[in-house]
């Protein structure tokens, strides 16, 4: 099944094997897609990029972003900047390492018909998103949803994108501090309205090593001095503002989502059988 869909796939150069092995999965499902090279981020001297902002990041994290998560960043905003110079109305973007679920092309016309309930779809599947808060959205195929969570995890291996989201968040992207997947949850900043597929419509392979280093998990801070005094209190002046700015864009959109699952229920089965044949 083709989907009307652009996709874009990033891949460093030197990936090849990576790239050999998504061509597969892709090519498998019929789905037609582009690679984009990725940024190599190992050899960046981050602290002098005239794009980053260091003293941001080490008020709110303790430590430098490092340079994969760099040229992570700098491969996302690439796509996005395509997006808005060619009139791309929405993307599919996969990271080289994704697997796709069975259910994908039996969920996504569905999905891409919902297109006006969202601005930004993440594919999400770390196990502990099932442990998370949760409400349903808007019923899709196969038994999945549109669901809204009440925390942001991270993960940018998989997002559908609309035009209008890419600009906002390309307004936000001129001072790098923030990795590309913990900026795109932060709605209470850019006000963007991101949903998830649930049950996971994609995850990333496990088997597979990570490209960008998982130091960005590391949760000491590497400061001392003065430096490392006030850290404590701008670290715990960021938690409070992130905690206070999740639960204030779940429940400040719990009228509109109860309003907009209830509709979708009230149609009659024959109708959202029509909506889907016609979305496919």
């Amino acid at each position: 099944m083709a989907l009307d869909l652009k996709i874009l796939v990033i891949n460093l150069a030197r990936s090849t094997e990576r790239r050999a092995g998504m061509r597969r999965k892709l090519e498998l499902l019929g789905l037609d897609f582009e690679f984009v090279e990725a940024v190599d981020g190992r050899d960046f001297d981050v602290q002098a990029h005239p794009a980053y902002d260091s003293p941001r990041r080490r008020r709110a994290f303790g430590r430098d972003l490092n340079g994969g998560e760099l040229g992570c960043r700098r491969a996302h905003r690439a796509i996005l900047q395509r997006m808005v110079g060619e009139g791309l109305e929405q993307v599919l973007v996969l990271e080289d390492d994704v697997v796709l679920g069975e259910d994908f092309l039996a969920v996504m016309p569905s999905l891409l018909a919902a297109a006006q309930h969202y601005d930004i779809v993440r594919f999400l599947s770390a196990a502990k998103i099932a442990r998370l808060r949760r409400r349903p959205v808007l019923p899709l195929a196969k038994g999945y949803s549109l669901a809204r969570l009440e925390t942001t995890p991270g993960g940018a291996y998989a997002y559908l994108i609309r035009r209008h989201a890419a600009e906002k968040l390309l307004s936000r992207m001129q001072r790098n501090w923030l990795p590309v997947d913990t900026l795109m949850g932060r709605s209470w900043e850019h006000g963007l309205n991101w949903l998830i597929v649930w049950p996971a419509l994609a995850d990333y392979d496990r088997a597979i090593d990570p490209d960008i280093s998982f130091a960005r998990y590391y949760k000491g801070a590497k400061l001392s001095g003065a430096e490392r005094l006030r850290y404590r209190f701008s670290r715990a002046w960021f938690k409070i503002n992130e905690a206070l700015g999740k639960r204030w864009v779940y429940w400040s959109r719990w009228w509109r989502d109860r309003r907009l699952l209830k509709q979708a229920e009230s149609r009659p089965p024959e109708d959202a059988a029509r909506r889907e044949e016609t979305a496919g």
